[in-house]
């Protein structure tokens, strides 16, 4: 059996023997300490999956990895502290690329005062890869999916799909995390996520590590201008492409497949008791029920077939 079509959260199920305890459940570890909450995240950025640099930058490339990784701790209303950086480059990549990535990531980095305080480097045959940890802290305990009931509400910060349309249309967009946004939602107690893999896929995380299921009203699901109700629930756009820079070929990898995330807005989505998510003034899009299935229907309460249900690297 290889891991194509296992699916990230089969692969999870098969490596949680390995992890500590409680470990798993979410994108980012939560470590307690004497003035409140260490937030700690990992994330990875491959060439021609996360960016592709025949048509963005390179600082643009490590602008948005920077700020998907720290769409994490805003998901757990933590302040971002430092960051490591970790790339795997192709012997043959500009020298440029390199720096630019950097370039990137340092432009963010001060905005939220953040410290790219280290990493490693390594050269590879391609493509190249960007891995970053950042860390963060926050004075609330945050709530993890596991904790997630039935009979919450489902709430988004915002209109969704805008990154499939800026995908379809190859326009770069530089992704600003909700940081501030995130600390207050995690002061209201709402249990909070980066929906940077679709609000459904998002929604089944919750199921599987919560036990409970969903339903989602897609036609309340707030839209982004140009973006269809399949952009909004999933945040899936693919495009084929071919790499641009190094060495590496096809006949190493074969056709590459883009991918974006719906990050143009970092946007989040949250579960909690009606009334908390309604304070927040978050746009009600849903329901966990106590079912374990996660469902999309329209106002008739017919299902709603979608084409995914948002992106995974394995299925």
């Amino acid at each position: 059996m290889s891991v194509q079509g296992v699916g990230e959260l089969g692969l999870l199920e098969r490596i949680k023997p390995y992890l500590a305890a409680g470990a798993g459940g979410d994108d980012a570890a939560v470590i307690a300490d004497a003035t409140g909450f260490v937030v700690a995240s990992t994330d990875m950025f491959v060439e021609g999956v996360h960016f592709d640099l025949g048509w963005m930058s390179a600082e643009d490339a490590g602008w948005r990895s920077l700020a998907l990784a720290l769409g994490d701790l805003a998901a757990k209303g933590a302040e971002p502290l430092w960051a490591l950086a970790a790339v795997a480059i192709p012997e043959q990549w500009p020298v440029d690329h390199l720096t630019g990535l950097y370039a990137g990531m340092a432009v963010l980095a001060r905005r939220f005062q953040l410290a790219i305080a280290g990493g490693d480097m390594s050269s590879i045959e391609g493509p190249a890869v960007v891995s970053l940890t950042v860390v963060g802290h926050t004075n609330t305990m945050p709530l993890a999916r596991a904790q997630a009931e039935a009979g919450w509400s489902v709430g988004v910060t915002g209109a969704l799909g805008a990154a499939a349309v800026a995908l379809r249309e190859r326009r770069v967009h530089r992704p600003v995390p909700l940081i501030e946004e995130g600390r207050r939602l995690n002061e209201l107690a709402l249990c909070s996520g980066d929906i940077s893999d679709g609000l459904v896929r998002e929604m089944e995380k919750f199921a599987a590590m919560a036990g409970v299921g969903c339903v989602l009203w897609g036609e309340d699901v707030p839209r982004a201008t140009g973006a269809s109700m399949q952009d909004a629930l999933t945040s899936y756009g693919r495009i084929p492409t071919y790499p641009t820079s190094g060495a590496w070929s096809l006949s190493h990898v074969g056709p590459m497949t883009r991918t974006v995330a719906d990050a143009a807005l970092m946007l989040n989505v949250c579960a909690g008791p009606d009334e908390l998510v309604k304070k927040a003034g978050l746009q009600v899009v849903g329901t966990l029920t106590d079912d374990g299935v996660v469902r999309v229907v329209d106002a008739r309460d017919a299902p709603i077939k979608l084409a995914a249900s948002g992106y995974d690297h394995f299925a």
